[in-house]
C-alpha cells in the first residue's frame, strides 16, 4: 500500500508535534498532517467491556466481574466507531490514520479466553494507546515477584523499580508512541507484518517494559527495514 498522507489524531497527553517530526525522518516523501482530534460520543461507550472472561458478542450476556475501575474497549470495535468519524475524501489507499488515545484498547485472546490490554491496534485507523503502553507490556518480573512476597505497597514499589518501566506522566509515553506508530505505518509498509525479531529494531514487538526502553534509547531501525523504508520512500517519490 503506497500511502502518501499519514494523518494523527490525538486525544492523549503527548507530544503530536515530536511524533510528526519522527515519522517524517522515516518516511520523508509522505505528507505528516495533524488533524483534529476525534470528538468522543456516546458511540465510544458502545466499545465498553463489562466482562474480562467473555468475547465482545457475548458481554450483554455475561455476568459482570470486571475487578477493575479502569475502563476498558474492545480495541476492535472501538477501531470500527473510529473509522466511521474519517472524511470521505481521507478514506482512500493513499491515506493512512493513526489515532493516539488514552483509553485503554484491549482484544480478546481465545488462548486464555480473557481480554488483554494492548498497546496498538493496527489498521483503519490504528490506535496507539498510551494507557495500554503503560499498562500492556509487562513491569519487570522483580516488579510482580515483590507483590508476590506480600509488598503492596504499589508507590513504594515503583519507587524502587523506577527507570525500569513507562508510568504515567512519564515523557518517554511519547517517544513510545513513535514506536507504536512506526509499527502502525509499516503494517502497510509490510503488507500486515509490521514487526520485527531484532531486538533493537524499533519494530520490535516488545512485550516487557524494559524491552520497549531499550528500543527507545536505540531508537533506529534494523537492516532490512531501513531498506523496506527507502525502497517504499522511492515508489513514492516516483508516483
Amino acid at each position: 500500500m503506497d500511502f502518501r498522507h499519514i494523518h494523527i489524531y490525538s486525544n492523549a497527553t503527548v507530544n503530536v508535534k515530536a511524533i510528526a517530526y519522527k515519522i517524517k525522518k522515516i518516511f520523508p516523501n509522505c505528507r505528516v498532517h495533524i488533524n483534529r482530534p476525534f470528538q468522543y460520543d456516546n458511540r465510544i461507550e458502545y466499545a465498553r467491556l463489562y466482562d474480562l472472561e467473555h468475547p465482545f458478542e457475548e458481554q450483554s450476556r455475561a455476568i459482570t466481574t470486571t475487578d477493575t475501575t479502569m475502563p476498558l474497549y474492545d480495541g476492535f470495535v472501538l477501531q470500527r466507531i473510529f473509522a466511521e468519524m474519517i472524511s470521505d475524501n481521507e478514506s482512500s489507499s493513499s491515506h493512512v490514520h493513526i489515532v493516539l488515545t488514552d483509553l485503554l484498547t484491549c482484544t480478546f485472546s481465545e488462548d486464555d479466553w480473557r481480554y488483554h490490554g494492548r498497546a496498538i491496534i493496527c489498521g483503519t485507523p490504528s490506535i496507539i494507546s498510551t494507557t495500554g503502553i503503560i499498562e500492556a507490556p509487562a513491569k519487570p518480573r522483580e516488579f510482580y515477584l515483590a507483590q508476590l512476597s506480600g509488598m503492596t505497597d504499589i508507590a513504594r514499589l515503583k519507587k524502587e523499580f523506577a527507570g525500569r518501566f513507562i508510568d504515567y506522566g512519564d515523557p518517554k509515553i511519547t517517544e513510545a508512541a513513535v514506536v507504536y506508530a512506526l509499527q502502525a505505518l509499516f503494517f502497510f509498509v509490510s503488507e500486515g507484518e509490521p514487526f520485527c525479531d531484532n531486538k533493537r529494531c524499533l519494530l520490535f514487538n516488545a512485550h516487557w517494559q524494559e524491552e520497549l526502553l531499550r528500543i527507545i534509547e536505540n531508537e533506529t531501525l534494523c537492516v532490512n527495514h531501513k531498506k523496506m523504508a527507502n525502497k517504499f520512500n522511492k515508489n513514492i517519490s516516483s508516483l
